[in-house]
This record gives C-alpha cells, structure tokens and sequence, in this order.
C-alpha cells in the first residue's frame, strides 16, 4: 500500500534524484566528521597514530582500515600537533556545514514533491467521487466521504512528511555507519548485528497491531464527521424539536469511541521506542565491555580504533532510533491509505463504452422500451415494463403517490441510474451508446432538491455555462427572478450562502428554474419544479414555463396537478408501473387513477 502512495511521487522524479544526490552527501559528510572525531580526541590526549609509512590499498580492500588511517595522519594528524588539531577541528567543521546545507536542500526539494503527492491525491479522490453515479452516494454517507477526502489524506501527508526524508537518509546513515563499523573490526560489527533481528520482530509485531488501530480510528473518524455534517445539515429540524440534548448525546457517544480507539494507538506507540532503545542499549553496553577488555587485556583493537567503532556505534543509534519513529506514521498512513485506494478502487457503473459516440441534436423522439430498473441497496423493482414515447414538443406530466416511480424514470434518461433491462433511446439511438456528456449538454433539469452554491447569483444561474450578464439577466425575467434579484445589496453579484440560505425557497427555486432556462435544452426534466413557490409566484413561473415549452420537450412531475393541466400528454404512475396514459380531459372521461388523484386535490 505504502508503494501505490510513494508511486504518486513518480512524476516528480528529477526533484526526488536531486534530494537522493543530496541525501548522499549528507550522509557522507557526517560519516567523515565522526571518522575524524576519533583523531580528535587522539590528538588532543596526545594519542600517536601508529600509521606513518605509505600504505598501499589492496585490491581485495582487507587493510582498508589500515590505508584510512594512514590517509588521515598523512593529510590531517601528521606532524606538529596544535596544525593537526586545527586541521582536524576545519575539517570536521567544513563536514557539518556540507551536511548542514545538504540537509536544507533535501528537506526542501522533499517538501516541494510531498505537497503536490498530497495535493493529487486529494484531487484524484474528489474527482473520483466527481464521476461516480447517484448509485455511488446512495449507499454512502457525505461525512465518510469528506473524512477520506480530508483526514486519511491528511494521516497520509503525515506520514510523508515525518518518514519521506527518514526513509531516504537514515537508510543510508546505518549502511554507512555499519560499513566503517566493519573496516575497523569485522568481529566486533558482526555481534553489534545480533541484536537487529530481535529489534525487527517487535517492530514488525507492533507494526501489525498498529495498523490495525489506526484503520478503526479512521473510520470512526469518518462516524464522527458523518455525525456532526446530519447534524448541521439537518440543524433546522434540530432546534424545531428541541433535538439539541440528543444530537449532544449521539455526538458525545461517538467521540467517546473515538477516544478509546486513539488512546489504545497512543499507549502501543509508547511501547515501540522504549522496547527499540533497550535493545540497542543493551548491545551497546556489551560491546562496551567487550571491546574494553580487547584494548585493554588483548590488545586486538588499538584504542582509536576501540573510540572510532564506539563513535559510529553510538551514531548509529540516532538512524535506527528516527526509523523507529517513523514506524508509527507509516503504520498510520499505510492504513489511511488503503482506505483511500480501497475507495479509488471501487469502479463506477454508468461510464462511457469505448466506442460511444456523441449524441445528435434531438430531432425525433424519445422512447422507454420496456425498461426495468431496481435499485441495487433494493429488493423490489423501482419501475417495470415501461413503455413510453415522447415525440419532440411534448409536455409529458407524470403523476402518481409518493414511490410509484415517477422520479426515477426521470433520473433513467439522464443515466444517473442505468436501466436493469430494456432501453431508453433518443431518435433512435440507445443511450447507453452515447457520451454521458453529450447525452446531458442537451438536457435541462430542476430538481425536486434545489441545489445552489455559496456563490453570486450570477454565477449559480450561469453554472457550467460561459454566459454573459445580459443572457443571465433574461433568464431571471423569463424566471420572476430579476426584481427580487434587483432588491439585493449586491444585485447579481450577491453572495447567497451555502445551499441559497440567504434566500427564500421560492426564491432559491425561481434561481433554479433560470438557470435551466439559461441553459436552452433540447430536454427538460422538471421535477416537482413549482413546489417550492407561493400561488402568486407559481402562476409567473407556470406562465413562463409554459412560454419556454411551446415547442420543446419536457417532461414534468409535480404532485399538484394544476401546474400539468395543459400538458400534451399525462402518464399516471402506481407501484413502479403506467396505468394509463392520455392527456387531462381524456383520463377524467376514463375514471381510473388520474381522476381519482384529481378528485382528491380539487373536489375536497
């Protein structure tokens, strides 16, 4: 999983090569100073080097230790003490100002490339919720959408921020450090090694168990976003009911779950340094004896060797104790990470064929052909055995209870949903075979829900559309918008809060309606589109809609049937199913379900 995040940092592949040149020379450049700390302490105790002569390098490397030394007293440490002293401390301070400047400079192009790993990962799972079908957010809740989107993404980005660099350095660190551990006593390196596969099998053990927690604590994160964004949502029907004691309750629950979860993460992570530190205390206090007693009893190991090997020894436990650290992050963010590729992963239903071509301008007619569709969370058909024509110019009403379907033959012809069986097609042409795009740039829809943005007025008419004020401004008229728009401080660049908030729901919905008169379509879908709207303010919108259908295709649900009195035709809907279908006059003479609908709305 940790492979699929670092393979988002591929692109950026010179910035990560100049942070691995950099790295290096970090690495190098505090390898050196050690090494010569060592001929420090030497030489200011007053410590010989017992290496004077020449000494040449074999080609197998077996005096490597030999040949360094002689290097180092030939350049550094040979001759008058106090020049060695200075040569030493200039070159151990020349070390730590390359590694100094090489640590900014691979903290920096590390940062540049984690920030835009973040930034796409973040962009790839909105446009991938973008592009799912309705199907897709019926069965999940915003609050776990926007935590994946916010918080796992987040979890991730710190797991890059803390281990990107880490993991590039320290790596090197320790395979530095253990090789100057072997030039100068194989022996003595080789016991200092016994100690990483015990170290490695807590590691890995509380790996696993890290993880695991850290995945419940994400997703109750997400029950928690997903409970205060109802909560807010729904923060009307909250204060009407007095609901704010138990909405408290219900959130407290949640949080105290979260609390336990986090804390169980906090105590594991406590364990994971100390368990890791002992363990190299405890093999460093043995080589401290060890090779004690090879300086002192033995004389195997000269006593610059014993404080060079005890130097990079010690050295060596700040890159094993920083991968230590970054253990607990990288458990965090691999398990936030198969969160959000497990989302990215899920395939969308409704997409386009390989060879779909772009729909026509609509001509003809459109034609539900024995169509069947259920929803997929549902055990029954939502609609069944549809058959329906809409020539072009008609105004078809569809009318029916609340559930009878009416709403999703509706949302079939835009494919929000696909058809189970059977076929929707326009002059002729499958649906399923043409671009979504093309498909709905000649539809127009008002929604039973409308859906506005905290943007202008301007801007949420002209949504999606490259429209100028004037063109905007017509529509609001066409729509009985423009003078209660006019009446705003701001007029058309008035911001109306999240949802239109800032407005009327006769208001939001007459914003709405100019918006798909705005859009000129071919289509329109109008679903319940004059619920929200007084009398007074229904008859101006009913009239400019009438004005806008003379001539167009639009199918219409409403519940109140004066707003479908004159459409060309009314299909009456029950359970899924058409009853009858004929215009107005012709189903009262019929008596069935149209007649009684209208006599329940009118004669009582």
């Amino acid at each position: 999983m940790y492979s699929r995040i670092l393979k988002l940092a591929r692109p950026f592949w010179p910035q990560i090569g100049g942070g691995m040149i950099s790295s290096i020379i970090n690495v190098l450049s505090g390898g050196i100073a050690i090494w010569f700390a060592a001929s420090f302490v030497s030489t200011l105790f007053g410590a010989t080097p017992q290496v004077v002569e020449s000494v040449a390098l074999n080609s197998d490397w077996s005096n490597i230790n030999e040949y360094l030394k002689w290097v180092t007293y030939h350049f550094i440490t040979g001759g008058d003490r106090v020049a060695a002293l200075r040569a030493v401390v200039l070159v151990v301070l020349v070390s730590y100002l390359i590694k100094s400047l090489t640590y900014y400079t691979t903290w920096v192009l590390n940062g540049w490339v984690q920030v835009r790993v973040i930034r796409n990962l973040r962009n790839m799972i909105f446009d991938h919720f973008l592009h799912q079908p309705l199907a897709f957010y019926n069965t999940r809740r915003t609050g776990d959408m926007i935590s994946l989107a916010m918080n796992d993404v987040m979890q991730v980005n710190n797991a890059l921020t803390t281990t990107f660099r880490p993991l590039i350095i320290e790596p090197l660190n320790i395979i530095v450090y253990i090789s100057l551990l072997f030039v100068i006593q194989w022996k003595l390196a080789l016991i200092s090694l016994l100690v990483a596969p015990v170290t490695g099998f807590f590691i890995v053990k509380i790996s696993q168990s890290l993880r695991r927690k850290a995945k419940r604590t994400q997703v109750q994160l997400g029950e928690v976003t997903s409970r205060m964004t109802e909560t807010f949502s729904g923060i009307r029907i909250v204060k009407a009911f007095n609901a704010e004691p138990v909405e408290s309750k219900r959130f407290h629950a949640e949080t105290q779950k979260l609390l336990k979860l986090m804390f169980r993460q906090i105590r594991l992570q406590g364990v994971n340094l100390p368990i890791t530190e002992m363990l190299g205390v405890t093999m460093a206090v043995s080589l401290l004896y060890y090779g004690g007693l090879q300086v002192l009893q033995y004389h195997t190991i000269t006593s610059e060797d014993f404080m060079r090997f005890i130097a990079l020894l010690f050295a060596l436990f700040q890159p094993i104790r920083n991968l230590a650290n970054v253990n607990v992050p990288i458990q965090t963010g691999i398990a936030a990470g198969e969160r959000i590729f497990g989302m990215l992963d899920v395939k969308s239903d409704i997409r386009d064929l390989p060879d779909a071509i772009a729909l026509p301008p609509f001509v003809s007619k459109i034609e539900y052909q024995d169509v069947h569709f259920q929803y997929a969370q549902s055990t029954i058909p939502a609609v069944t055995e549809i058959n329906l024509t809409i020539n072009k110019g008609e105004v078809v009403a569809l009318v029916g209870a609340s559930g009878a379907g009416k709403t999703t033959v509706a949302d079939l012809l835009p494919r929000f949903y696909d058809v189970s069986s059977g076929s929707i097609t326009i002059d002729g042409l499958d649906i399923r075979h043409v671009t979504r795009f093309s498909l709905r740039a000649q539809l127009g829809i008002v929604s039973q829900e409308t859906i506005l943005f905290n943007d202008s007025i301007h801007n949420n008419i002209a949504y999606g559309m490259e429209k100028s004020r004037l063109e905007v401004i017509e529509a609001a008229k066409l729509a009985h918008a423009h003078q209660f728009i006019e009446e705003m401080d701001d007029g058309y660049e008035s911001v109306i809060g999240e949802r239109g908030t800032r407005l009327s729901g006769g208001q939001r919905q007459r914003l709405a309606i100019a918006r798909a008169l705005l859009k000129n379509p071919a289509i329109l879908i109008l679903d319940e589109a004059t619920s929200a709207l007084d009398t007074e303010s229904e008859r101006l919108v009913q009239q400019a809609i009438d004005r806008l259908m003379k001539n167009r295709t639009a199918i219409v649900i409403a519940h109140r049937l004066t707003t479908i009195l004159n459409a060309d035709k009314i299909v009456a809907m029950d359970r899924g199913k058409i009853i009858e279908v004929g215009t107005h006059k012709e189903l009262l003479t019929q008596g069935g379900l149209y007649k009684k609908l209208y006599q329940m709305q009118f004669e009582n």
